[in-house]
Parts: structure tokens; C-alpha cells; sequence
């Protein structure tokens, strides 16, 4: 990225960026972008065709940080988000009461038909049931305000709550490993498919497609994005535990089992990668090369009294990001002045969608070791 006298640099894991700028005007960066058809040209002008591909590259990366940095900031109308989170808690507690009908459902479809695959398929059911409880429990305490127990808000609960529920799939995946590996070490195992076990799971199918095209709209919420993934994942076991149930009792007994232990390792697979994956968000991950830019030049353009941006750190919170920023302002600045500038871009930052809390911190110089370096 290219600026009026200085460019930014970043530290090699990411998680801070350091930029010395002084104004820095986005017509300086709006020039710089390269429409599609310039770098289609770029691209062919270019003898060799690797040498072109890198630079349309470059090119391509440098319009998507632009846009990345130019975009506005969007004003949080409460009429619409109270609206949208009304649609998230419908999305909730429906989801609960429709998990405990089809759990009660598949379990009758399991337990009639002795299928080992429908009684991996029921337990993700169950899960998903336990999963809706610890959802609503996370929602009604976030909600549950208490600024002198939790200044920062308790919005950590559902990301532990997922972290939980994941860990307890996991456990339950290796008992329906081991009880499909006891059935195909017995050397027999028979099924008794019905057209009303089977049409148990039909039912359920068909409600889950419904409330994974209600979840996905609304999957910009972590909450929301979370049941979109459980319903999703239960359409695909549902119709996988159906066809290895009718292969395992037409075609060859073992495939009944054999699908039950495939249908679980998927399981463990899946929800082994969402604990690994809010586990990072817990222990404060760093964001994207992307947004610490955004938010290095929010701050670089921000008032004409900053003249240098000295450290950018943002990291994970759990749903959001915490984020720190250094700027420096003339030694001679009224306290009063430096104090309204510093909040006012504090302000800014937390409007940012993704952006749980902002601390801006004003110094003089920018020569000094960064703070909170205990290294």
C-alpha cells in the first residue's frame, strides 16, 4: 500500500501492526486500484505467464485491501438490530423445540429398527438438542447484564458453551466407534426397517432443511452460523444413516455397522475442528492481516492532530476482537484535547461489527519498547 510519506509495516506473527503516516488522503489509495480489465492487461503483457499471473496477483490483493480499508463504517440502527436478534432467538428456541421433537422421533426410528447407523444419526440428534440448551443458556446470561461482576460483557459464555458441547460429541463419537467394532466383531448384526421407522426420519429431514434455510440468513450471528452447521450436518447423517440402514438389511449386514462407525468418525471429525477452532478464539488469536490494516488506517486518518500510529494489536475475545492501538500526538497537545481525540477514535473502532472493546492509548514519541512486551 502506498501513502503520502510512509508506508505500514507488521510484525512477522501478525498480531500487531506498526505504521508511521502523516496525512495520508484515501484519493491517494482509490488511485492506486486497478479496475478488473487493467489487470486482465497487466496480466497478458507479460512474456511469461507465471510472472504475469504473480503481478495481476499483487494487483488483485492490493484492490481487495483497499476496498478492505475504504469501506464505511456501518451505524448500528437499534430498530434493525432489535429486529435481527428477535429473528436469532426465534431461530433458538425453535431450533430447541423442534430438536426435541425429532430426537424423540429418531429415537423411536433407532430403537424399532435396531440400526446401529440410525442410532449414530439419533445421538447427533440428542447432541443437537444439548447444544440448543447451552445456546439458550449463553443468550439468557449475555443478556443478563453486570458491569461490576463482568465489565466486559459475558458474551465468552457461548463460545464456552460451544467448546463444551464439542468435547461431549467427541466423547460420544468414540462409544458409537466402539459399539459399531463390538457388532462387526460378533459377525452378525440385524436391522427391522419399517415404513414407520422410516418415515420417522423422513420427517425429521424435512424439518431440518427448513431450519437450516431460516439459520443460514441469519449465520452472520455465531450463534445462528453454529445451528445452520448442526442442521446442515444432520441432513447429510440423516439420509447417510437411511442408505447404510436399507444396504445393511437388503444388501450385506455389515454395512449397517460398518456405517455407524462412519457416520461417528464424521462426527469426531467435525466437531474436533469447531472445539480446536473456538479454543483459538479463546486464548486470544490474532485477527487477520486485513483487519489490523483497516484498523491501522482508521487510526492513521482519523484526526490530523495524530501524527504517527504506533502499535496495532487485535485479538479474539471469544465472538469478537479486543483491540488495542498506540497513535502519538505533539508533546504540546491540551490533555484535553489529546483526551477527545483518543476517544473519539476509540468510539469509532467499537462501532466496527466485529469489535467487542477498543483502547486507544496516546503517547508523545514512538522510539520507546512497545508496551505490555513482558518478552
Amino acid at each position: 500500500m502506498t501513502t503520502a510519506t510512509a508506508g505500514a509495516r507488521q510484525s512477522i506473527n501478525g498480531s500487531s501492526a506498526t505504521a508511521f503516516v502523516f496525512g495520508t488522503s484515501p484519493d491517494i489509495l482509490v488511485a492506486a486500484v486497478k479496475t478488473d480489465e487493467e489487470i486482465t492487461a497487466i496480466k497478458k503483457s507479460f512474456s511469461s505467464k507465471r510472472k504475469g499471473r504473480a503481478v495481476a496477483k499483487y494487483y488483485e490483493n492490493q484492490k481487495t485491501l483497499i476496498d478492505g480499508l475504504l469501506k464505511p463504517i456501518e451505524v448500528v440502527n437499534e430498530e434493525e438490530e432489535d429486529a435481527k436478534l428477535l429473528k436469532v432467538k426465534i431461530a433458538i428456541y425453535g431450533s430447541l423445540l423442534a430438536n426435541l421433537l425429532l430426537f424423540c422421533l429418531q429415537l423411536f426410528a433407532a430403537v424399532t429398527s435396531s440400526s446401529l447407523s440410525l442410532f449414530a444419526t439419533m445421538v447427533d440428534s440428542f447432541m443437537d438438542l444439548v447444544s440448543n440448551l447451552v445456546l439458550v443458556f449463553a443468550n439468557y446470561t449475555s443478556a443478563k447484564r453486570n458491569l461490576q461482576k463482568y465489565p466486559a460483557g459475558k458474551q465468552r459464555f457461548e463460545t464456552a458453551g460451544i467448546v463444551v458441547f464439542a468435547c461431549v460429541m467427541g466423547a460420544l463419537s468414540v462409544q458409537l466407534i466402539t459399539e459399531g467394532a463390538r457388532a462387526l466383531g460378533a459377525g452378525s448384526h440385524s436391522t427391522d426397517l419399517t415404513a414407520l421407522n422410516l418415515s420417522c426420519i423422513g420427517i425429521a429431514v424435512a424439518v431440518k432443511i427448513g431450519l437450516y434455510l431460516y439459520c443460514v440468513a441469519l449465520r452472520k450471528y455465531p450463534s445462528a452460523d453454529i445451528l445452520s452447521q448442526d442442521h446442515r450436518n444432520d441432513i447429510v447423517l440423516n439420509l447417510t444413516g437411511i442408505i447404510f440402514s436399507i444396504i445393511g438389511q437388503k444388501v450385506q449386514w455389515w454395512v449397517d455397522p460398518a456405517g455407524g462407525i462412519l457416520i461417528a468418525l464424521w462426527i469426531l471429525f467435525n466437531w474436533g475442528s469447531t472445539a480446536i477452532e473456538n479454543i483459538q478464539k479463546f486464548i486470544g488469536e490474532t485477527a487477520s492481516p486485513l483487519f489490523l490494516n483497516r484498523i491501522t488506517y482508521l487510526a492513521m486518518t482519523h484526526h490530523n492532530e495524530i501524527l504517527e500510529v504506533d502499535t496495532v494489536r487485535a485479538y479474539s475475545s471469544g465472538a469478537g476482537y479486543f483491540v488495542e492501538v498506540d497513535v502519538v500526538m505533539d508533546p504540546s497537545t491540551p490533555l484535553q484535547k489529546a483526551h477527545d481525540v483518543g476517544e473519539s477514535l476509540q468510539t469509532k473502532i467499537e462501532k466496527m461489527e466485529s469489535v467487542e472493546r477498543a483502547f486507544v492509548h496516546i503517547d508523545y514519541e514512538s522510539q520507546h519498547t512497545p508496551e505490555h512486551n513482558k518478552n
